[in-house]
């Protein structure tokens, strides 16, 4: 007995036993994941996206934020500061002449960017109504006909070889299909979800905005409230363990991000003047929508090269949506070899297997903004193992 007690006084004892503990529960618990690996993953996935949806409002403004804070900063201290404000001396008159400064930066930059989405829509806009005239949709019926008239025989030979038994009881049954799938999904409850979703959207859309324009006018008071709370809940190594990989994080992603703009810009670009010089219509529309694709790797390029070929296919037949996969995987291929490397460089230092895996996870659980964000993501999980495997050696 006296034994037991001088073994359970000794820490060494004690913290042997909760080890033990602790590791057979941590083998218990991975048994168990492992066993129900799809369930602990589907989860995992609803509960990220009811908090997703909770935190809609601040998660689009911590984005918004991240992404537009150096435009901010630009517009701030290279045009604001030099040719419009003089900063007074006094430190209280300091501090609300900074605050309005911030604001009025804060304000012209959404402008500037809502002006911009604008002029975008109003061109596309004007691109559509102006190739969209009764002469133009004319041409294009007139060329789809002319292009089935060309496998008239094909279609009369295959018609002919169809069984004619029953054929009137399968054309009810594609009938009834369709008004099913038309009185399922355009009724009134339907129609009413859609339009609650939609406004649903919007207000986040705008709470969004709300909030982001709080965190970038008082972005030194969040920095400051963040590294205090850091501060208090973690020790000092820790705290600058925590601090350094933040760091490195936020240079992962701002040059990724920051990259893949630039490279989108360079891919709209050369698309629309590609398509343009092949003489397809809708080739400024078609490359901006090239250059937005290519924001989602490897799936990108071919999603954008399907209304490209749609488009080809039903203004100049075969040969001009040939063409016009040729024009975009040709722009693929010097981006992927030159343009790609060179803008966004090393920037995530993913092997492109990995690249592959993590898009094809991320879509599969998230759809595309998975397939987006899959690539930073599988980043910044390689900077935490690398940082990790660094501090074994």
């Amino acid at each position: 007995m006296s034994k037991i007690k001088e073994m359970i006084s000794d820490w060494r004892y004690v913290r042997l036993c909760l080890y033990i503990v602790f590791t057979a529960a941590l083998l218990y618990i991975i048994y168990l994941v492992i066993g129900n690996i799809d369930q602990v993953l589907e989860t995992v996935s609803s509960v990220i996206r009811s908090l997703t949806s909770a935190f809609s409002p601040l998660i689009i403004g911590l984005i918004l934020a991240y992404l537009i804070s150096p435009l901010v900063e630009f517009i701030d201290n290279k045009i604001i500061s030099k040719f419009f404000f003089r900063m007074p001396t006094d430190p209280v008159k300091l501090e609300k002449r900074e605050g309005l400064k911030r604001t009025i930066s804060i304000l012209i930059t959404y402008l500037l960017i809502i002006v911009i989405i604008c002029g975008i829509i109003y061109a596309f806009a004007v691109l559509i109504v102006g190739q969209l005239v009764f002469t133009s949709v004319q041409s294009m019926i007139d060329s789809i006909v002319a292009y089935f008239m060309k496998y008239e025989s094909v279609i009369r030979g295959w018609a002919l070889n169809l069984p004619t038994t029953g054929l009137e009881d399968r054309l009810q049954n594609v009938a009834n299909t369709v008004i099913s799938w038309i009185s399922d999904n355009f009724s009134t409850s339907s129609v009413l979800a859609f339009i609650a979703n939609i406004g649903g959207s919007l207000l986040n859309m705008v709470l969004g905005i709300v909030v982001s324009i709080y965190l970038i006018k008082d972005k030194d008071f969040f920095i400051r409230l963040w590294r205090k709370t850091l501060h208090l809940l973690l020790p000092m190594k820790a705290h600058a363990k925590v601090s350094e990989t933040l760091s490195d994080i936020n240079t992962v992603v701002s040059q990724f991000l920051r990259g893949q703009l630039l490279d989108a810009l360079i891919i709209a670009v050369l698309s629309s003047i590609g398509l343009t010089v092949i003489g397809l219509d809708f080739a400024v529309f078609l490359g901006c929508f090239a250059g937005l694709a290519n924001v989602i790797p490897y799936f990108g390029p071919i999603l954008s090269a399907v209304p490209a070929a749609i488009i080809g296919l039903l203004t100049g037949g075969v040969s001009q949506a040939l063409l016009a996969l040729l024009v975009l995987i040709f722009i693929q291929q010097i981006d992927s070899n030159i343009i790609y490397p060179r803008v966004v460089g090393s920037s995530t230092g993913l092997h492109p297997l990995f690249i592959l895996v993590s898009v094809t996870v991320g879509g599969y659980y998230w759809g595309i903004i998975g397939m987006i964000l899959a690539v930073p993501i599988a980043a910044i999980l390689k900077l935490f193992i690398m940082k990790k495997i660094d501090g074994i050696e």
